[in-house]
């Protein structure tokens, strides 16, 4: 019966990074009805795959605490961007709902997979703009003198470039998944 809720949160995390992506590239948004239904799942999936913590299981099961480990993780991350105005609201939802799903290793490599592809992104963007030599000298100033927000720049600036950065998390953690990295 556990195989069955086990295969449940893959499909649902299928689903919502597939959702997700698609939301974030066709309308720039990563939505709530996608992002928060999956949160409150990964929570009820980890409490009925493997109890409140791990000692009634075994240690590698997915449990409550592995779900919660998972949204503190991706929250904490994902928060610190979202309040230096990196990363919007949806993103920060979307990775949530990642961590819930799939707990803090999974998610721990699934967040350095997405930074490989946000850059990847990141610099599309910028060659498809035509801005990437001017997105490479601003990136570097706001690497030595960080606080510069975007609302501050020049409106030709390549720092205004909107990344869709919920489809570099979607992308990111469905790399890790496809590849299986050995984690819950």
């Amino acid at each position: 019966m556990l195989v069955y809720f086990d295969a449940a949160r893959e499909l649902i995390l299928l689903i919502l990074l597939v959702t997700a992506a698609f939301t974030d590239l066709a309308y720039g948004k990563v939505y709530n009805w996608t992002t928060l239904p999956a949160i409150a799942l990964g929570l009820l999936l980890g409490y009925v795959l493997g109890g409140v913590n791990q000692g009634r299981s075994t240690p590698d099961q997915f449990s409550l605490v592995q779900s919660l480990l998972g949204i503190a993780l991706a929250g904490g991350i994902f928060g610190v961007f979202f309040l230096l105005g990196a990363f919007g609201a949806g993103d920060l939802k979307l990775a949530v709902a990642v961590g819930a799903l799939k707990g803090w290793n999974f998610t721990l490599v699934a967040i350095a997979y997405t930074a490989l592809v946000g850059g990847a992104v990141a610099l599309a963007v910028l060659v498809w703009k035509g801005q990437l030599r001017r997105g490479l000298k601003d990136s570097l100033t706001a690497v030595v003198r960080p606080g510069k927000r975007a609302k501050g720049l020049d409106p030709d600036s390549p720092a205004r470039l909107t990344v869709p950065y919920g489809f570099a998390i979607s992308v990111g953690t469905l790399w890790v998944w496809l590849i299986g990295v050995n984690v819950i």
